[in-house]
């Protein structure tokens, strides 16, 4: 944070270029309004109380640096700031509140008092204001620090509560914000009472997981994955991201936090939502908090008049990093159900869901390959001693961190699929003649798509002819590394080859290794098990297929230890 400045009123070239609009729309503008004031005073603590949603009572208590008797009068002036106080500050803004429109803008609409106290002074001052105009004055005993209550909100516009929810849903609101403050700023003690009773409190502990577990607790924390810090352009990465295992219905769990401020940014929020796609059921969306720090003068706070989106100099380059970091994270990262989930044969509940059914409606792999599908990687999985077969479907494996059940025919799906990738991708894909050539019947547009698409379906290793208006005759096909054959269904095979959608190479490779990986109800040998587990192993992405789905399930030692009541 900056040194503290005197309230000051700002001089009219900087005011013009600060964001115009409405600060208070609702009682969270009002919160939020506070808060900031509250973190860039320096508080450690801060309390929020919110009574009728917001509409009855708001008050904000801090224990920050407060404001000097003189000087409490002129924070209640339009543009009057600590800070900021040239155009200079405005372009490398390290502080959160900044346009010195909070303050007038809720007394104009609400019954406000402020009680503050600073150092400097042995007691604290008392104002209180109506309409924006002060009715009282005087001074009192307090420490350090600063209370805002703000009384009847919107009592002298009542055309604006006509525009409000209920007041369950204002109190909604005020609560996600106060949690999502509590991501932002980890080392802040924040509390929040609804109707005179503690409804969240986080523990200023300093760090973003606690703050996590704070916010939706600890079995939802346990599951989250570190979004590693990396540098991007002088920008800073890093946060938290949920794993497959914990979704919400709803797209506003992502919390984006741009240099202590949680902002919304339009490309950083669809390019994480993009990555973690293949990997959610359809409808399911991720919880996440992403944190970014970027040099100041890098950044605009002052897009949108609510401060609620910002602007990064270097936006695409930092949300293209993020959600390849987020794709590569999923993608080594098998399903682990909640420490304290129940699927004990007691409970009546006795299932393995995450590896038995498809929990995503992926929309088909990237074509060309992104690079994390074009080079093999080292692997995150830990080394595993194969126990056996379940069901004629599943692998049974031991590993350090507990026991592993592995889908084989996605396991092979996915290390076929790598190595038809890896090949295309070199130039090397082999074709393999047919012993009876196919002949495909189509329909007139699809017919016109391949026609256009020979050259590329021959470098794939398909060698198809025009016999006809409407036929075509496919001699060869790509030699693939598998146990199966998929030339049964060729034609439905090479549907994916005759769509009009994007994407069509990616889901023919994928159908191919689909169709030729080893089917479910399939009884391997112990050296088929520890083949098929090495070769996982070693792929790029050993959690998922090339569909998007889980093909591990993860079942811990704390996992197992509930179960069991160890």
């Amino acid at each position: 944070m900056t040194t503290h400045r005197p309230i000051a009123i700002l001089p009219p070239a900087v005011a013009e270029r600060i964001g115009a609009g409405e600060v208070v729309e609702r009682p969270a503008s009002v919160v939020r309004e506070l808060l900031d004031n509250a973190t860039d005073a320096g508080a450690d603590e801060v309390t929020v109380e919110v009574r009728g949603g917001g509409l009855e009572l708001i008050r904000v208590t801090d224990d920050g640096r407060g404001i000097p008797p003189d000087e409490v009068e002129l924070a209640f002036r339009h543009h009057a700031t600590s800070k900021i106080a040239s155009l200079d500050d405005l372009l490398n803004l390290q502080t959160l509140g900044f346009r010195g429109e909070a303050l007038p803008s809720i007394a104009a609409v609400a019954e406000v008092e402020l009680l503050t106290s600073d150092d400097a002074h042995d007691s604290g001052t008392v104002v209180a204001l109506r309409a924006g105009e002060i009715v009282r004055r005087r001074r009192t005993a307090r420490q350090r620090g600063t209370t805002v209550t703000v009384r009847r909100l919107f009592y002298n516009v009542p055309a604006r509560l006509k525009f409000l929810t209920t007041g369950r849903g204002e109190t909604l609101a005020v609560g996600q914000l106060v949690r999502r403050y509590a991501l932002a700023n980890p080392a802040l003690r924040l509390s929040l009472l609804l109707e005179g009773r503690l409804s969240f409190r986080s523990s200023g502990s300093g760090r973003l997981a606690t703050a996590m577990a704070d916010v939706y607790g600890a079995t939802v924390a346990d599951t989250l994955l570190s979004l590693p810090t990396r540098q991007i352009e002088g920008t800073t990465i890093g946060g938290l991201i949920g794993s497959r295992g914990v979704t919400r219905s709803s797209r506003d769990q992502v919390t984006l936090i741009v240099n202590g401020r949680c902002a919304a940014c339009r490309s950083i929020l669809l390019a994480v939502e993009a990555a973690y796609r293949p990997f959610l059921p359809r409808g399911r969306h991720p919880i996440a908090a992403i944190v970014v720090e970027v040099p100041p003068g890098e950044l605009d706070p002052n897009v949108h008049p609510a401060k609620t989106e910002v602007r990064l100099l270097r936006e695409p380059a930092v949300a293209a990093a993020i959600a390849e970091e987020v794709r590569e994270i999923m993608g080594h990262a098998p399903v682990r159900p909640p420490a304290d989930a129940d699927f004990s044969l007691g409970a009546g509940q006795y299932r393995l869901p995450l590896s038995r059914r498809r929990l995503a409606e992926a929309p088909g792999p990237r074509w060309p390959p992104t690079p994390d599908e074009q080079q093999v990687l080292d692997s995150t999985l830990p080394t595993m001693r194969v126990l056996g077969q379940v069901d004629g479907s599943l692998i049974l494996a031991e590993a350090e961190p507990g026991l592993f059940l592995i889908d084989q025919h996605r396991a092979h799906e996915r290390i076929i699929y790598e190595e038809l990738v890896r090949r295309a991708g070199q130039g090397a894909m082999e074709a393999q003649a047919l012993l009876e050539p196919v002949v495909l019947e189509l329909k007139p547009h699809q017919a016109a798509l391949l026609e256009e698409r020979l050259t590329d379906l021959d470098a794939l290793g398909f060698r198809c002819e025009r016999i006809g208006r409407r036929a075509y005759l496919v001699r060869a096909v790509p030699a693939v590394p598998g146990r199966e054959s998929f030339t049964a269904n060729l034609d439905a095979l090479l549907e994916d080859a005759t769509s009009d959608a994007d994407g069509w190479r990616g889901r023919l490779m994928t159908a191919l290794a689909c169709r030729s990986a080893i089917r479910r109800n399939h009884p391997l040998s112990e050296l088929d098990m520890e083949e098929l587990v090495r070769g996982l192993a070693s792929t790029a992405a050993p959690a998922v297929c090339p569909h998007g789905s889980p093909l591990i399930l993860h079942l811990g030692r704390d996992f197992l230890r509930k179960q069991f009541g160890w």
